[in-house]
């Protein structure tokens, strides 16, 4: 949580200044606000880097933003956090201060201007649509005269970032509008407000803020002497003039939904959603599925179903699998499969790259065209694979004991993890399997035969150990060949626990894990598991695991109670 430490005055001071400068508001359409959703999630620090010719001493108010929100409220990530206390802060010259700059510029009817804010803004509207939505009563004001300007029936849009106070008695302090000249306030019925006090640089002072391209309907006018009510209320535009953002998707081939929290808890039994019926290579059928792929856009899961040598899809409306890539027989031609291994979506394309296991390399597989299949990597000891934010691709290599990545149109690659040959010292891995990759470009692998699963910062020397790691067995500080691995947006680590036939959830920087699925012993219930491999959760926060001893794929959907 952020920690006041100004004095009262200065917190006063800035706080006027942002819930005060509607007079600075166009109150005319200008063009949508759109570029920045489709940047990639990136830290704080990388996210401000292009304002830096703007905002010389971004840097230093990042850093102290940053190292304020180690433990941020609201589940929000430091790295969120932080980015709403950037907001709140305020240095000199004022017009080169963050919050200033940036409303001036949403403000601004020259759209080009914004391309250096956009992943500041992909940071920080994120955190802000992460936080509770309140609809509740507040209040901004200025000293000024504005009701003509505000007619009642109109329809008028503020395109900043608009601060609110959710207590009327502040406004009447001489630093806000005082009990004299003239002087507007306004009266809000706002419905998706966020309360950003928690992450503010000023916590002992409430705010409201109202996102940028908020619509409102003037309701009413009143004129009392000096006094100007104006009274609105926000209502849903019929075209949205802030391109919408789905909240936190951390990298492609990985979903972190956004309501998944520490105490989360996921229903004990576990629904078949592809196989279950014995092992086999019918389309109600699966042999030994591993890797598991979750296309939310499309509400399907791909499934690479390792002994029936093929890639299978199955849509969330239908009881049996499509093959898509391949089937039965193993090859080594284009159009052929020998033991895949993984799978994922590369969403520029909607191709899909496999982890061809026996052929020993990557395929590009094009679903529209598949006789344009693609070889991107050969001769390599490929086990499983995954792409990041900015589709560079990363695969294991189990001989090797290694993780490489390769940026596009790279031969060789670069090694990210391990790479010093098969053993157990924090710079080396033996038999890697599963991989993750957060949006820092930090690699997780599942260290499957030292039992433990590590964590590789970028262009670390040495991983660190944030699960397991003290040898094979069962207690809640061990794991036993540990495959699948995938990282909620708060660092908390998630581990199929092959050997143990559970799916274990590592706290960040806790010591044990705790069962979360599973832990009921070997078996084909709808709580037990045989060896659970890959694992992957949707948006929605529910979690599917390959049974691969079960040669099945269950479904644990997220426990709101």
């Amino acid at each position: 949580m952020a920690t006041a430490g100004a004095d009262d005055e200065k917190s006063s001071s800035e706080r006027v200044l942002r819930i005060t400068d509607i007079e600075k508001e166009p109150l005319e359409l200008l063009l949508p606000i759109a570029g920045y959703e489709q940047m990639p999630l990136v830290s704080l620090e990388k996210a401000i880097e292009p304002l830096v010719p703007l905002l010389p001493l971004i840097r230093t108010y990042a850093y102290v933003a940053k190292g304020r929100c180690e433990n941020p409220a609201d589940d929000l990530t430091q790295d969120e956090s932080a980015s709403i206390m950037l907001y709140t802060m305020e240095w000199k010259p004022r017009n080169q201060c963050l919050y200033v700059a940036l409303n001036a510029t949403l403000r601004s009817k020259d759209r080009d201007q914004l391309t250096p804010w956009f992943l500041y803004l992909r940071l920080f509207l994120n955190a802000l649509l992460r936080l509770p939505s309140i609809s509740r009563t507040v209040f901004r004001g200025v000293k000024l005269d504005m009701s003509k300007e505000y007619a009642t029936g109109k329809t008028i849009v503020w395109w900043g970032f608009s601060s609110c106070t959710v207590i009327i008695d502040v406004l009447q302090s001489e630093a806000f509008l005082g009990k004299t000249s003239e002087r507007t306030l306004f009266t809000i019925e706002c419905l998706r407000g966020r309360d950003i006090r928690k992450h503010s640089y000023f916590s002992s002072e409430d705010e409201i803020l109202l996102v940028p391209a908020t619509h409102f309907k003037v309701v009413g006018c009143l004129n009392q002497g000096s006094l100007n009510l104006v009274h609105l209320q926000e209502i849903e535009p019929l075209f949205p003039l802030l391109q919408p953002i789905l909240p936190l998707l951390v990298q492609p081939s990985v979903h972190c939904a956004s309501d998944i929290h520490s105490n989360s808890k996921w229903n004990q039994k576990g629904v078949t959603i592809a196989g279950g019926n014995g092992q086999g290579d019918q389309f109600h059928q699966l042999s030994n599925p591993c890797g598991i792929y979750v296309d939310d856009d499309h509400q399907s899961i791909l499934i690479a179903d390792y002994w029936n040598n093929r890639v299978v899809e199955w849509k969330w409306d239908k009881n049996d699998v499509e093959v898509v890539v391949n089937g039965n027989e193993p090859g080594n031609q284009l159009n052929k499969l020998s033991c895949p291994t993984d799978v994922v979506m590369d969403k520029s394309d909607h191709s899909l790259i496999v982890c061809d296991r026996d052929n020993k390399r990557i395929i590009r597989w094009f679903r529209q065209n598949p006789t344009n299949s693609q070889i991107l990597i050969s001769n390599i000891d490929c086990c499983r694979l995954t792409l990041d934010q900015d589709r560079n691709l990363y695969v294991s290599d189990s001989q090797k004991c290694e993780v490489r990545q390769w940026k596009k149109g790279e031969t060789e690659g670069t090694i990210v993890a391990g790479g010093n040959g098969k053993g157990h010292h924090f710079n080396q891995l033996n038999r890697p399997t599963y991989i993750f990759v957060d949006q820092d470009q930090s690699v997780y692998v599942s260290d499957c035969s030292n039992h433990r699963v590590m964590k590789w910062m970028k262009d670390g020397k040495e991983g660190m150990v944030v699960s397991g790691g003290h040898g094979e067995g069962n207690s809640l500080t061990q794991l036993y060949q540990p495959q699948g691995v995938t990282v909620d947006h708060l660092g908390n680590v998630y581990v199929a626990d092959w050997g143990n036939h559970r799916i274990m959830r590592w706290l960040k920087e806790s010591n044990e894990g705790s069962i979360i699925l599973g832990g009921n012993g070997r078996g084909q219930q709808s709580n037990q598991f045989d060896s659970p491999c890959g694992l992957s959760f949707d948006r929605q926060g529910n979690l599917y695991v390959s049974d691969w001893g079960n040669h099945r794929v269950q479904k644990f959907e997220m426990d709101l109670n």
